[in-house]
């Protein structure tokens, strides 16, 4: 193996600007609004709060971005931040599962393969197209595979 590129799902993309299309100009129209009738407490808040909401959930959504897996090479692993791993400081695997009652079964959450330096790299199985893949070469690794229940 030379290198196992991980195709991220665009379609989190795409959610993160229809939200950005519906928010930012519903919450700026409430701002003014606030504004022009002299500091109405509850449009202000509104807009504010539609604000704060719309940049928690972007930051989330990067931080995932970031910290996740863009290819395996035969030395390591490259985050999506361009951060470089090595295999020699691999530490071990860790399965996040979560129990979904709806389906009454576990279901994977997120793989992290953590480094003896404390760092680790995700695998979010619900951004990545080629899992099935991605997911045999982790399962390969010459380390401690573990879950944990999230």
């Amino acid at each position: 193996m030379s290198q196992l590129e991980v195709k991220t799902s665009k379609l989190q993309f795409v959610m993160a600007v229809l939200l950005g299309l519906f928010f930012v100009p519903f919450s700026l129209w409430s701002l003014v609004n606030a504004v022009l009738k002299g500091f109405e407490i509850v449009p202000l808040m509104l807009g504010l709060m539609m604000l704060a909401i719309f940049g928690l959930v972007i930051w989330v959504f990067f931080r995932g971005y970031f910290k996740s897996v863009k290819h395996f090479t035969d030395e390591g692993l490259v985050r999506n931040d361009g951060r470089k791993f090595s295999w020699a400081e691999l530490s071990r695997v860790v399965n996040q599962i979560r129990f979904d009652t709806q389906l009454n079964r576990t279901l994977l959450w997120r793989t992290e393969i953590q480094f003896k330096n404390g760092e680790s790299a995700w695998v979010i199985p619900t951004k990545v197209s080629n899992f099935q893949e991605v997911r045999e070469f982790v399962n390969d690794l010459p380390c401690e595979h573990t879950e944990v229940n999230v």
